[in-house]
């Protein structure tokens, strides 16, 4: 299972080949997993992965570190986590749905 740093490395690194996906997106994204917290920030096709809380998060993901991992990885569909309640969303959910598309 691969580490949530490198999962956050390689969600920049699909943002990076395809700006075209998050032309004109502005958002800061807040992922509260198990014991640790990671900050997403997408701005002028750009995105920037780091460890910890954001200031003001748009869209806040809340999962156990495993349920994320499965998701990112394309093991566990979003919206499936999301239904079943392992994944839960607080915030704008239209920037979440956003978000999904880019992981996929």
């Amino acid at each position: 299972m691969p580490q949530a740093s490198e999962v956050f490395q390689e969600i920049e690194n699909r943002i990076k080949q395809k700006p075209e996906k998050v032309a004109g997106l502005s958002a800061t994204y807040q992922f509260d997993l198990t014991g640790e917290s990671w900050t997403l920030r997408i701005h002028d096709g750009a995105a920037s992965a780091s460890p910890g809380p954001a200031e003001a998060p748009n869209t806040t993901f809340v999962a156990s570190t495993d349920d994320w991992m499965s998701i990112a990885t394309g093991k566990l569909n979003p919206v499936t986590a999301f239904m079943q309640q392992k994944l839960k969303v607080k915030g704008d959910m239209g920037l979440a749905m956003r978000l999904q598309g880019l992981l996929q």
